[in-house]
Order: C-alpha cells, then sequence, then structure tokens
C-alpha cells in the first residue's frame, strides 16, 4: 500500500477541491438570487436565468474535470504497489 503520507495528502487535496467547489456555488447561487429579487421584467428574468445556468453548468464540469482527475491519480499512487506486483510477472 502506498504511504499514509501520500494517501492523506491525496485525500486533503480532493476534499480541499470539493469544498471550495461548494463554496464557490453557494456565492454563485447566492448572488444570483439576490439579483433576480431585483428583477423587474420577465426579459430581465430570462436574461439573468440563461446567464447564470451556463456559468453554473461551465463551472461544474470544469470542477467535476478537476475532481475527477484527483481521485485519479489518488486511485493510480494508492494501488500502485497492488498494480506493479501484477504487470512484473
Amino acid at each position: 500500500m502506498a504511504d499514509f503520507s501520500s494517501v492523506q495528502q491525496h485525500l486533503t487535496a480532493i476534499t480541499t477541491a470539493q469544498t471550495d467547489f461548494v463554496k464557490s456555488s453557494f456565492e454563485a447561487s447566492k448572488a444570483y438570487f439576490e439579483k433576480l429579487a431585483g428583477v423587474k421584467s420577465p426579459d430581465k428574468f430570462f436574461e439573468l436565468t440563461a446567464e447564470y445556468t451556463k456559468s453554473a453548468q461551465a463551472t461544474f464540469v470544469a470542477e467535476a474535470t478537476k475532481i475527477g482527475d484527483l481521485y485519479k491519480t489518488f486511485a493510480q499512487e494508492a494501488f500502485k504497489p497492488f498494480t506493479s506486483s501484477f504487470l512484473t510477472k
């Protein structure tokens, strides 16, 4: 098994990335709803909602990719001793 400090570093990086994403997502949602409270016309409502939806989707895809890469790196590091023993035979 990989050494514990390496595993701990990877898990800390994953947790930090997820926490940062949740915080930024919450702040973006909060800002959207604050802007939405001041909307006076249906056109502005749809415009604001479309902008928020595009931004939220793009941010989600980027962060999911980043976090997925962190998990991939973690798995490769954590299981390296097992995979290397199978590949040497």
